[in-house]
């Protein structure tokens, strides 16, 4: 076994850079939503397996997740690599629709895990340890399926996919270069308030008066904690008939108190409300050890690192993943930023920033891994 160099491992994530942009090209021609991404994994798995990755796929019983696995044969540790592909949902300020689009970054995001995944399997004669990719659907928490069934990162944590596994990386396209040790919980709620239609101008059906009532709330709210995700009001069309409100809502805080706490006037706004209780999105748990190891790869990919970055204004399902394995959220930058969830993200996604994006990506993995099985 030879010595390995991080410009061992830059190289090789330059010759994989045709692989990268045929897997970004791939997922941005196939946006496909939360537990619905049959095409890409497929594609990232189908490529994983031809480099050498034993794959097994729909892990966690979940249909388009992968867990990839390429062990050199020699002591070491064992580092995750965590790709997310699904598209957002995306609803048109123009008409109005929703369609998947590739807004959100993750054609660079998974093209960059597979090239570090590439890179590093094309180097294996020199590593040691384990490289272990999971691919995690469902990053999207607004799509329908995530809605219904769950986030990936989330999913996989509690089904027990991450066993074995000594580090987990999430990168993501971001503002700056960064490791993040600091973000918000998460849950959703969903109020249901029951009742009949009339027809009568002169009762207010129950359903009606909580969506008024509701409406009032709605200028109080501090709308970066307390977000309005969907209100339906539907029933029948006769007298007397069954008529429903359903209003559901994204509570983001610092700690489960203080979600109960948020929601406390929208409760007593709907007294009449029987409450869903959605799955918890937790808040990061960082590790000081990966955290300097990652902070070194990307001095090494020639990224200056910033210390003391504040705290992440929103929730990620990867702080489930970090209650059960040591692991580092990863933000790979650019100055400009990014037109995340507006109609200007897919194409600057489909451009040379997205393609030098996941160039980055790639790179700054790659040399982590390098140094976590090591």
């Amino acid at each position: 076994m030879s010595t390995l160099t991080d410009q061992d491992v830059l190289d090789r994530v330059a010759a994989r850079e045709p692989d990268i942009r045929a897997v970004s090209a791939f997922v941005l021609a196939h946006p496909e939503l939360g537990h619905d991404e049959h095409a890409t994994s497929r594609e990232l798995a189908d490529r994983l397996e031809r480099a050498g990755y034993q794959v097994q796929r729909g892990a966690g019983d979940l249909a388009t997740a992968f867990r990839a696995e390429l062990a050199t044969g020699r002591p070491g540790g064992t580092v995750g690599l965590l790709a997310v592909y699904d598209a957002a949902p995306a609803h048109r300020t123009s008409d109005g629709a929703t369609v998947p689009t590739h807004s959100c970054g993750h054609s660079a995001q998974s093209a960059g895990v597979l090239g570090a995944a590439l890179a590093l399997a094309d180097l294996r004669d020199s590593l040691t340890g384990t490289v272990v990719v999971v691919g995690c659907p469902a990053d999207e928490i607004h799509a329908p399926g995530t809605q219904r069934l769950g986030s990936g990162k989330a999913l996989t944590a509690a089904r027990g996919v991450w066993r074995g596994v000594d580090a987990a990386l999430y990168a993501h396209p971001e503002f700056l270069d960064a490791v993040w040790s600091e973000s918000l919980e998460m849950r959703r709620e969903t109020a249901v308030v029951s009742g009949g239609r009339t027809l009568r101008n002169d009762l207010e059906p129950v359903p009606y008066a909580a969506f008024r009532r509701l409406g009032a709330l709605l200028q109080t709210l501090d709308r970066s904690r307390v977000m309005v995700e969907t209100v339906v009001l539907d029933g029948d069309v006769e007298e007397g008939s069954g008529l429903s409100l359903r209003a559901q809502f994204l509570v983001f805080a610092t700690s489960a108190e203080e979600i109960d706490t948020l929601l406390e006037p929208v409760r007593q706004a709907l007294p009449d409300a029987v409450w869903e209780r959605g799955n918890a999105i937790e808040a990061i748990r960082p590790d000081a050890r990966v955290t300097a190891v990652v902070q070194d790869a990307l001095a090494a990919a020639g990224r200056p690192v910033r210390l003391g970055v504040p705290p992440l204004p929103f929730a990620t399902d990867f702080g489930n993943v970090t209650r059960v394995v040591p692991a580092a959220l990863i933000g790979v930058g650019r100055p400009d930023g990014w037109a995340f969830h507006t109609e200007g993200g897919e194409p600057q996604f489909a451009g040379p920033e997205g393609a030098a994006m996941a160039r980055g990506i790639a790179e700054v993995l790659a040399l982590a891994g390098r140094r976590l099985t090591a």
